[in-house]
């Protein structure tokens, strides 16, 4: 494998919240650098979020960007 995907295979981070915490609502964390995805769950199953370090917003799949993750987190599960 090409050193530079070594390194970008290095810089992703997983965190999976709910094999700790079965309650929880962010399942799975996974750190991209510039970028975090979250994975939610909804009542009716499941979704994922962005949260960009840059713009400081979580975005869900369909462009809808939110200040705070309760809102992105109503809109994704609505």
């Amino acid at each position: 494998m090409h050193p530079i995907a070594y390194a970008f295979m290095a810089s992703t981070f997983t965190a999976y919240q709910a094999f700790v915490h079965p309650g929880a609502t962010v399942e799975t964390l996974i750190d991209k650098g510039l970028i975090v995805e979250m994975i939610i769950k909804c009542p009716d199953g499941a979704g994922i979020i962005t949260y960009s370090r840059v713009e400081r917003v979580y975005c869900t799949p369909d462009y809808s960007c939110h200040g705070a993750i309760t809102h992105a987190i109503e809109h994704l599960c609505r």
